[in-house]
């Protein structure tokens, strides 16, 4: 039976230690801030001084911190992880961060006899409260698979994404696309009100009349068949759309990085299949 510790318990952290008590499943956790400490306190976590601590008295061991220097810390620095792991233990690293973080981390470890995967997270906390996460998991078969049924009291899947890192490289082309949608679109709702489109109604006007999202049919319009990807594109809407709207938007006098670079990479696109 794994003995579960978590070092990080704000927001995402508290909201998988909330999954892990509606499991009955003990944790012993970590946290710089007092006050995410308190919070892990009242969901019946038992609190340890450090993250050396933390690895003691766990054999599966869940890291939650912000970013790639806070990972450092936390698992090769003073009283951290693999101060305190035994051998045999394993680190889930579950922060959006470097694929080269993740590998300097687990190099690290093995000496030590530790092990280190990645386990990226897909939802915001409250998605993860009603258990609607999805773990994107990158290392060896053989660690993805002890893992597997912690995770799974966290999430409602755990995709084993590749070798070690490949949860990382998964998650953050997942967020490119989120965020580049976000960004596109407030480009796009610039240009309307340049135009004399108000921007609620432009964004109304985009949600009644959008188009099933590519991803839906991804074998519609990639081809996979080569040694690199290509888009199946017809030439109106690269060639001509993108590049009419990035006219009009200048003509506006607006700045539009972004639908200025789609537009000559659209052309370029179909020049090139020409």
């Amino acid at each position: 039976m794994e003995k579960i510790g978590i070092v990080g318990v704000g927001k995402m952290g508290s909201a998988l230690l909330e999954r892990l008590k509606l499991a009955r499943v003990e944790a012993t956790a970590f946290d710089i801030a007092p006050s995410a400490a308190e919070a892990a306190r009242s969901l019946g976590a038992r609190m340890a001084a450090s993250a050396k601590a933390v690895a003691q008295a766990s054999t599966l061991i869940d890291v939650v911190v912000h970013n790639d220097q806070e990972v450092l810390d936390c698992t090769m620095g003073k009283d951290g992880i693999l101060e305190g792991a035994q051998a045999g233990a394993l680190v889930l690293l579950h922060s959006t961060i470097h694929p080269d973080t993740t590998k300097k981390v687990a190099e690290a470890a093995l000496r030590r006899n530790v092990y280190v995967i990645d386990a990226c997270m897909t939802a915001v906390p409250r998605i993860v409260r009603q258990g609607g996460l999805t773990f994107l998991v990158g290392g060896p078969a053989e660690l993805v698979e002890r893992a597997r049924p912690h995770l799974l009291r966290m999430a409602k899947e755990a995709i084993h994404m590749g070798p070690l890192g490949t949860g990382n490289v998964a998650k953050l082309i997942k967020n490119l696309v989120t965020a580049s949608e976000t960004l596109i679109v407030h480009e796009a709702i610039r240009i309307g009100q340049a135009g004399g489109i108000p921007c609620g109604e432009a964004l109304d006007m985009m949600h009644k009349t959008r188009s099933e999202s590519v991803l839906n049919r991804w074998q519609e319009r990639f081809d996979l068949s080569g040694a690199n990807p290509t888009v199946r594109a017809g030439q109106n809407l690269y060639d001509k759309d993108i590049p009419l709207a990035a006219e009009v938007g200048r003509q506006f006098g607006l700045d539009i990085p972004i639908t200025e670079q789609l537009a000559a990479t659209g052309r370029r696109m179909v020049a090139t299949k020409g």
